[in-house]
């Protein structure tokens, strides 16, 4: 199989999705051109450094870190090309854009943590190939010694995709979708829940909800990037 790919790398090498230039497919210019959030956020838009504000605090999640905006135009069609051009290689820049955000807000790595990734249906894996959030979280773990859980949170049934709804829809559509397998594992932790957009937080909130009724001390979002729509912001 890896010999098949170099052939194909050879006959069709690869460019970078934005300069064309070959080489990986997010060279390091256009990925130096994707600016680091150098701040922590409330799940809304205000700027926090410990707590959720008063309009968040009895939100299931309790922290989101995201690396940089969603309106950044390279960033925007990497994760694009990465979830529907079913480019798995691009996992490895976007991935460094997260670790790169922690580290510029100072959060210290704990190994105590646990990473579970946004689960998506079986069938839905099998026609993409791969769960974009897992794969990143491999290379996190990989990066940090954190453990990853790829099968603990468990997506019962299929969705319509949340960025064609409102936010009324978007509850509706993701509400009661998840289930914990072997929740004891997470009694008392503090789990990183991965994903590659925060938009109105609809999907994890769902998925922070089941995650604490399992026994999760806290849920701490990461995603690569952020999109707020103050019409539609989950509240």
């Amino acid at each position: 199989m890896e010999y098949l790919k170099q052939i194909w790398d050879l006959i069709f090498p690869k460019k970078c999705i934005n300069c064309k230039k070959e080489g990986p497919y997010l060279c390091e210019d256009c990925l130096s051109l994707i600016e680091i959030n150098p701040y922590q956020y409330c799940l809304c838009e205000k700027l926090e450094k410990r707590d959720k504000c008063d309009k968040c605090k009895n939100r299931y999640l309790d922290k989101i870190f995201s690396a940089a905006s969603f309106k950044n135009k390279i960033l925007k069609e990497a994760i694009h090309k990465f979830k529907y051009g079913y480019i798995k290689d691009l996992c490895q820049p976007l991935s460094i854009l997260i670790l790169t955000h922690l580290q510029a807000i100072g959060m210290e790595i704990n190994k105590s943590f646990i990473i579970i990734p946004i689960p998506m249906t079986d069938k839905k894996k099998r026609r993409r190939g791969f769960n974009q959030s897992e794969e990143m979280g491999k290379t996190i773990s990989e990066s940090t010694g954190i453990p990853l859980l790829s099968n603990m949170l468990i997506k019962i049934r299929e969705t319509a995709p949340q960025m064609e709804l409102k936010r009324e829809e978007r509850i509706n559509n993701i509400k009661d979708c998840f289930k914990i397998e072997k929740g004891e594992i997470i009694k008392d932790k503090i789990i990183l829940l991965l994903d590659d957009v925060y938009t109105t937080g609809s999907t994890m909130e769902e998925c922070a909800k089941a995650l604490k009724q399992s026994g999760a001390k806290e849920v701490w979002g990461l995603t690569v990037a952020r999109e707020v729509d103050q019409q539609h912001y989950f509240v």
